[in-house]
């Protein structure tokens, strides 16, 4: 396999992987104990601390006696074969892996692993697995797997089938993934049996099905679909959006033929994921494809292009919207603002500015709350003014909701009451005034109750109820330390 192949395999993995693992996961405590046993074997030739991490005075020692020249790619790469050839694989990934700058240790690990046998795979994989668990962990795992899969994927298999848990799943993604991209029929059959006898409700099975899947489609893409339509349940979907995904990426509109042969949910979604693809390069061809549709979800269609064009070039966007019908302006509207608004600076501006702009319905009022929940996050006071002189209504109504979720308005007890008592419906302007009443008795109880006893938003059943709660039972807030960020509406 030559280094581009082995580097993209290798992002692809960790991508994929390491955010499984760390949504599924913490730490890797149980690492530290392998790593620091094999610390205290290091020789002092290598000036090389554990695998799980230098002390200081190690990490001290290795940045002295590593020049810039040392510490190259190239270089690394020899005094590891060197290390190698005289049979201490072991010391040779030591070497490498506390190397200082990420860019030489990389150049180096795929220089040294793509000469490995598997005996000396099996070894460095050993090796690896005394690693804190984090992103070296992950890249010289991915690269191992992929070598050995390249080298014998079923005996890299069965090697993986003996380890951990999230060794033996990640690790059978990727020698699938690798399998697959040499031969795809080989590795689809493995999987399906593997399917067959362990089931299909692990995450990393459909991880691994996509991955097969997705090489497969870029040498047989009907050969692909065929046998992933033969999946079952959710396994069948993820593969097949990612073939689709692939076939987009090299004809939008043949990825639109094939979709149209699915059903239900998962055309809809296919369609979705063909106008994403296609519009974050040709937003406008994407959209008139969209718009061409008869099916059902044809506007959500059109919404995936409209946020990829939204961002790109907001005025052509704004003009489309002005023409479309007021009801399907209205089920888009929230979804493509928040991308116009994500842009920040000037956009956020427009973007608020044209939602103020439309007529009222339920698309204006979503758009105000998502315009002014973006907007909060980079500058409060702005959004804060703005939303200020906005018409009374249930638009600007769900803006307030929004600003008061924002930590800035929310933990300022007071300017949040400020702001709920300008909500116009009742029972809406009741809840919130009365969340923030609660956490003002917790931070600044006197003038809360002073508050209460003019307040006209909560009833006296109400305020009875607030005055008498337990001291745990109030949101304390921080008072002063958020003062000024949000401002109030007055």
């Amino acid at each position: 396999m030559k280094i581009a192949s082995l580097l993209s395999t290798l992002i692809a993995l960790f991508i994929g992987v390491a955010g499984g693992y760390l949504i599924g996961q913490r730490g890797g405590t149980d690492q530290d104990a392998g790593a620091k046993k094999s610390q205290s074997g290091e020789t002092s030739s290598s000036g090389i601390g554990s695998l799980a991490g230098t002390s200081k005075s190690s990490s001290k020692s290795s940045k002295t006696t590593n020049s810039p020249t040392e510490a190259s790619g190239s270089n690394l790469t020899a005094k590891a074969k060197k290390l190698m050839s005289s049979g201490d694989v072991t010391e040779a990934m030591k070497m490498i892996l506390n190397s200082p700058g990420s860019i030489s240790r990389m150049e180096a690990l795929l220089d040294f692993v793509k000469e490995l046998e598997p005996d000396e795979v099996e070894l460095a994989i050993d090796e690896v697995g005394k690693m804190a668990r984090g992103g070296d962990m992950f890249m010289s795992m991915g690269l191992l797997m992929s070598r050995y899969a390249e080298i014998d994927p079923e005996k890299a298999l069965e090697f993986v089938g003996t380890r951990d848990r999230m060794t033996r799943g990640w690790g059978t993604s990727s020698i699938l993934r690798t399998w697959a991209s040499k031969d795809p029929k080989a590795a689809a059959d493995h999987l399906t049996k593997q399917m067959d006898s362990e089931g299909t409700d692990d995450w990393s099975m459909r991880r691994t099905a996509s991955n097969v899947a997705k090489e497969w489609a870029k040498q047989d893409t009907n050969a692909a679909l065929a046998w992933a339509k033969g999946l079952p349940g959710e396994v069948k979907g993820d593969a097949l959006g990612n073939i689709i995904e692939q076939i987009t990426t090299e004809d939008p509109l043949r990825a639109a033929e094939v979709a149209m042969s699915f059903e239900g949910e998962q055309q809809e979604r296919s369609f979705r994921t063909i106008a994403d693809r296609w519009s974050a390069n040709e937003p406008e061809k994407a959209l008139k494809w969209a718009e061409g549709l008869t099916v059902e979800g044809r506007v959500g269609v059109m919404e995936e292009a409209l946020e990829n064009w939204v961002r790109e070039d907001p005025e052509s966007t704004v003009a489309y919207l002005d023409k479309m019908e007021a009801s399907e302006r209205d089920s888009i509207m929230k979804e493509v603002v928040e991308q116009w608004a994500r842009t920040g600076g000037d956009a956020t501006v427009d973007a608020a500015n044209w939602v103020a702009s439309q007529a009222d319905g339920e698309g204006k009022v979503d758009a105000t709350g998502e315009v002014v929940g973006q907007w909060m996050r980079s500058d409060p006071e702005a959004a804060s003014e703005w939303l200020g002189a906005q018409p009374v209504g249930d638009a600007r109504d769900r803006g307030v909701a929004a600003l008061l979720r924002d930590r800035s308005v929310r933990e300022d007890p007071s300017t949040s009451v400020a702001w709920a008592d300008t909500i116009s419906d009742d029972k809406m302007r009741s809840e919130y005034v009365e969340r923030s009443a609660r956490s003002w008795l917790g931070s600044d109880r006197a003038s809360a109750l002073e508050y209460l006893e003019t307040s006209e938003s909560l009833s006296a059943e109400q305020k009875t109820k607030l005055i008498e709660l337990p001291a745990d039972q109030l949101q304390r807030g921080r008072g002063d330390d958020f003062r000024g960020r949000g401002r109030r509406p007055f």
